[in-house]
């Protein structure tokens, strides 16, 4: 059961909508996992339109260690409706916490749980969407550069989601849905990069109508759902046409990559690699990005809807001596690895480097990658490391594997013969996961410090399966 913190300031004083029968009080209940499915919800029930600035998990008391996990909602109130349904009504923030004996029990920790959310200050720059008035001047800005092209929005704007990386708003207007996206710091080059690319691949990029680089906000319109097809034969077919796709549009934005490091796209040259390797291991070894916080709150679902970088528990998140030494020893072979690509001479260009089965749509002989957030301007055969991981993962076979490659590298046939293009694909899959180390290390600089906690193991977990390969290589 999840419960949902609804506050409203009355007369200057801070309130929170209680359940109140007389004798005991409590917070709204749902069972409900989405924010948007949470906040429709409370619409519904109380007439309240509100917002969600935050998921907290609630720590489980005595007795309750195989109950499935509760999760408080930290809301923002938008408009308070004229009046609540019987039963329901505003109370004082301090009368509650002056009698928190009359909270129906378990539910006396609530109180405290959201008071620490709505204190903390650190998201306020990182993820402003945490924040109250940030939707209200998010959505204003949104219908004004409507406004300007024309178009009138015609509806309630909806959250549409929220993670650690980005927030999501879903706008109605006279020219079907607009959506619009929030980016934390480290992807401040997502709305340039996505323009630039919706202009130079109308049609495979989502079109982009308005954008604020300083705050990060980008406006595009609605290329439709993500189907999830069904069969092993379609998803491989899938796949290929993705592959076959990205190659081309890498291929010829090669010839803009000025324009793409200008966005502030990070640069992943592989002269620089190796070094950049060398320092994250000794980072990793000082504990650079291991902090470890003691609190309740570094357990967060903010990502649990279709994010991939997942969270690790105590201790996962750490490499072992064992695992920093093994690291150590691929510093060398990493060089060589990087050179010997290099010689290949492909020219740089921008990787995707989550393209996964959740940022791409197929149509036919088409597709559409969006979610550019994780890109770099690098060696384009680094793309092929997660596509074929998540072809992997999706109960792709050998054959299916061969299929994907195939189409990707027919892209640059010209530029090599094709034995010395599957060969750098090969270099190609041993240094594409030290760069998504480097992008994840890059990205949580500067991050709050319970999201560093959270994703430390997206630092190692790439590392971790480099060394897979070295394994078997060693073995060979």
């Amino acid at each position: 059961m999840n419960f949902s913190a609804i506050p409203l300031e009355r007369g200057g004083e801070p309130c929170l909508l209680v359940l109140d029968d007389g004798a005991r009080w409590g917070l709204p209940r749902h069972r409900h996992s989405d924010p948007r499915e949470v906040n429709s919800a409370v619409r519904h029930r109380y007439g309240v339109e509100v917002g969600t600035l935050d998921v907290v998990p609630v720590p489980t008391g005595a007795g309750e260690d195989a109950a499935p996990p509760s999760y408080l909602f930290v809301h923002e109130t938008h408009s308070p409706g004229t009046a609540l349904p019987r039963g329901a009504r505003w109370a004082p923030v301090m009368e509650l916490a002056a009698s928190c004996h009359r909270f129906l029990p378990g539910q006396e920790r609530l109180l405290g749980l959201w008071s620490a959310s709505r204190d903390r200050r650190e998201d306020e720059v990182w993820l402003p969407w945490r924040c109250p008035g940030w939707f209200t001047k998010a959505t204003d800005w949104a219908v004004e550069e409507l406004r300007g092209l024309g178009v009138q929005v015609v509806g309630r704007a909806e959250q549409d989601g929220f993670r650690a990386w980005s927030c999501q708003v879903r706008l109605p207007t006279t020219a079907g849905v607009v959506h619009l996206k929030a980016s934390p710091p480290p992807h401040a080059h997502e709305p340039a990069l996505t323009r630039l690319l919706a202009e130079w691949f109308p049609g495979a990029v989502p079109h982009v109508l308005a954008w604020d680089s300083d705050r990060r906000l980008m406006l595009t319109a609605d290329f439709g759902p993500v189907p999830r097809p069904a069969g092993a034969a379609r998803v491989a077919a899938g796949f290929a046409t993705v592959a076959r796709c990205i190659g081309v549009m890498q291929r010829q934005a090669a010839a803009h990559a000025a324009e793409i490091a200008a966005t502030g796209c990070p640069a992943h040259r592989l002269t620089l690699l190796p070094g950049r390797f060398d320092g994250l291991l000794d980072e990793l070894k000082g504990g650079v990005h291991g902090d470890r916080i003691d609190s309740a709150f570094d357990d967060r679902i903010d990502d649990v809807h279709g994010e991939r970088v997942t969270p690790v528990r105590s201790g996962q998140g750490e490499l072992t001596g064992e695992e920093s030494r093994r690291l150590r020893r691929l510093v060398p072979a990493l060089a060589r690895d990087c050179a010997r690509l290099a010689a290949l001479d492909l020219p740089e260009t921008v990787v995707h480097h989550d393209l996964w089965r959740g940022n791409f749509r197929v149509d036919g002989d088409e597709a559409l990658v969006f979610d550019w957030a994780d890109s770099v301007l690098t060696h384009p055969f680094l793309q092929l490391d997660v596509l074929l991981g998540d072809l992997a993962a999706a109960g792709g076979s050998a054959e299916d594997r061969e299929r994907v490659l195939g189409g990707y590298l027919a892209a640059w046939a010209g530029h090599r013969p094709p034995v010395q293009l599957r060969e750098g694909a090969a270099l190609a899959a041993r240094i594409a996961p030290v760069s998504r180390a480097l992008l994840m290390r890059d990205r949580l600089t500067g991050a709050p410090s319970h999201i560093r906690h959270r994703y430390r193991g997206a630092i190692t977990g790439p590392l971790r399966a480099r060394l897979i390969p070295a394994r078997a290589e060693a073995g060979a």
